[in-house]
């Protein structure tokens, strides 16, 4: 059986919130994430197969998935995925570039 997919109010306000900002300058993206976001939340199996340790902090029980260029951070409890925080990722700058 699928664990439940639930949203904190945090992940839940952000979620909205970039959904918004995509809205003014790249409608298809905004609908691409809300439905790639809607897709984990109604399949907890496939936001766990999706999911890895976060690079920065693989001790932490959070993990990742990515959709498009957002990650959306998620941990488990019991029966429940949480998913805690989505935000825009952002590229890593190349070897000498400026911060």
């Amino acid at each position: 059986m699928s664990a439940r997919v639930r949203f904190t109010d945090a992940a839940r306000w952000q979620l909205r919130a970039a959904i918004v900002t995509l809205e003014r300058s790249d409608a298809p993206a905004a609908r691409d994430l809300l439905e790639g976001v809607s897709r984990l939340a109604r399949d907890g199996d496939l936001l766990e197969e999706r999911g890895v340790p976060l690079p920065e902090f693989p001790k932490i029980p959070y993990h990742e998935a990515r959709v498009g260029a957002y990650r959306l951070f998620f941990r488990r409890d019991e029966a429940d995925l949480w998913i805690a925080g989505i935000w825009k990722a952002h590229t890593s700058l190349g070897r000498g570039s400026p911060p």
